[in-house]
């Protein structure tokens, strides 16, 4: 178990960004920043856009009162739990494409060479949108992704225009819930949505790129703090965990803040992705 609150060793430290790099070219290809996509995670699109998945006869969420409550501030009562997973799904990555948009167009922080890792996690941030599209999609909704609330935009703008050393404590903490976050997810598809084990399978797919792109992000954080930074962004987990209850409510309709904080604080991100092939293994780096 590699509890994402232990420090990383500092010999580890020192070599991880080349490891890690190596691991993204060979994992994604050849970034296009301007572009916000990669050649090689292209090729696998391509191939999920030819071979769509469809849920089959009667759709397990009504797109209607999806969409209802899609842009509402809190769902309405009485919602299934398919339709509340389906609105935490839409809502999950929307303030990290927002953040990521603002970094690329920050000149303090401007991120376009093909030798920082953060160029390649940037443009997976983007992917992370489709992807949850994709799934949603596979349940037969058909969304946009939508901007946060205004409270979470000044958030996530103070978080980008902040020190690195400040910003580095806080969005690691992000990065472990959102590997959290993800997991659970896919746990409540499974029982929601196994009944059809080929739209269940697509979902699973596509849920393995960002569960294993994210724990990736988690160990380039782990790389870049102190143990002092660590535990102060251990201390932080529960105001990030409330920020994120008051932006995605749903969240704790399906899973209650206990857990999601019991999740988070256990931070063993790698059995998140340890199922996958072609996730970061920390020993190689």
């Amino acid at each position: 178990m590699s509890h994402a609150f232990s420090p990383m060793p500092q010999d580890q430290q020192a070599r991880f960004r080349g490891v890690y790099l190596s691991y993204l070219r060979a994992r994604d290809g050849v970034p296009d920043l301007r572009a916000r996509r990669f050649d090689v995670r292209e090729r696998l699109f391509a191939e999920i856009d030819a071979s769509p998945v469809r849920w089959q006869g009667k759709l397990p969420i009504d797109p209607e009162v999806f969409h209802r409550n899609h842009l509402a501030a809190s769902p309405e009562p009485g919602l299934d739990e398919a339709t509340l997973w389906a609105l935490a799904t839409a809502k999950t990555n929307r303030s990290e494409r927002f953040g990521v948009e603002l970094s690329i167009e920050n000149p303090r922080r401007r991120v376009d060479h093909l030798e920082d890792p953060h160029t390649f996690i940037q443009i997976e941030e983007f992917y992370h949108t489709r992807i949850l599209k994709d799934a949603l999609a596979t349940l037969g909704l058909d969304v946009e992704v939508s901007e946060p609330p205004t409270r979470t935009q000044l958030l996530v703008k103070a978080m980008v225009f902040m020190p690195e050393r400040l910003s580095d404590m806080a969005v690691l903490c992000g990065e472990i819930v959102g590997v959290m976050i993800f997991s659970l997810l896919l746990e409540k598809a499974r029982a929601l949505f196994g009944a059809q084990p080929e739209a269940m399978a697509r979902i699973e797919a596509l849920f393995a790129q960002i569960l294993v792109d994210e724990v990736g992000h988690v160990h380039f954080l782990r790389s870049r703090v102190s143990p002092t930074q660590l535990g102060l962004a251990r201390r932080m987990m529960p105001i990030v965990i409330s920020s994120l209850l008051n932006d995605i409510p749903e969240l704790d309709m399906l899973f209650g803040r206990e857990e999601l904080t019991r999740r988070a604080l256990a931070a063993d991100v790698d059995a998140a992705a340890a199922a996958y092939p072609d996730r970061l293994v920390l020993g190689a780096a």
